[in-house]
């Protein structure tokens, strides 16, 4: 009877240590299209716009954004349908979406850029959800959730506009908050493909 003990908290402490995971990505896209360069699009010289649009109890958003900045630059710097000039052509977090798009084609037509692509960062952040009932479960998981439109400057026409949510985690998995970025990264790097 001893053993049995033994073995059912060693399966336990192994399950607790090593947990399960898995990562989920969804795209919410109305006119279907999953990638900014679909169907070999050129999108010619073009500059991200990134913004936050952070819920009100957001834990340290200027590390977040620090990070966001970092990802987004990572992902862009090899995008295969547009030309973008790393560091000049990611500007910084700012409310562009405020913004009128006449007011933002009309800020960057004049400086050589054929596309803007905003992309509003709404989480970047781990999770852990605890159940009390029998048996005692955690999970915890790493979370992106942002926006992106592209816009042409030529005609004023969305060239792209679609949400993006990707999750990686699991049972009895504890995930710290640094391991977003790759939850960015790794999304970000999907849609400019």
């Amino acid at each position: 009877m001893f053993n049995f003990y033994k073995l059912a908290l060693f399966i336990l402490l192994t399950t607790f240590m090593v947990g399960c995971s898995a990562t989920r990505m969804s795209v919410y896209s109305a006119d279907k299209k999953e990638t900014i360069c679909q169907n070999s699009v050129n999108l010619g010289h073009a500059v991200v716009l990134p913004e936050v649009a952070w819920r009100n109890d957001q834990k340290e958003p200027s590390k977040r954004e620090e990070m966001a900045l970092k990802e987004i630059t990572s992902a862009f710097k090899d995008i295969s349908c547009a030309q973008i000039s790393i560091p000049e052509d990611i500007k910084s977090f700012s409310t562009w979406s405020s913004m009128s798009e006449s007011k933002l084609i009309n800020m960057f037509s004049n400086k050589g850029v054929d596309t803007i692509i905003i992309i509003r960062i709404e989480e970047l952040t781990p999770r852990v959800e605890i159940t009390f009932s029998l048996p005692f479960l955690w999970s915890g998981s790493n979370e992106a959730d942002f926006h992106i439109k592209a816009i042409s400057l030529k005609d004023g026409r969305i060239l792209n506009n679609m949400r993006i949510k990707r999750v990686t985690g699991g049972p009895f998995n504890i995930r710290p908050a640094e391991w977003s970025k790759d939850e960015l990264n790794a999304a970000l790097q999907s849609i400019t493909k």
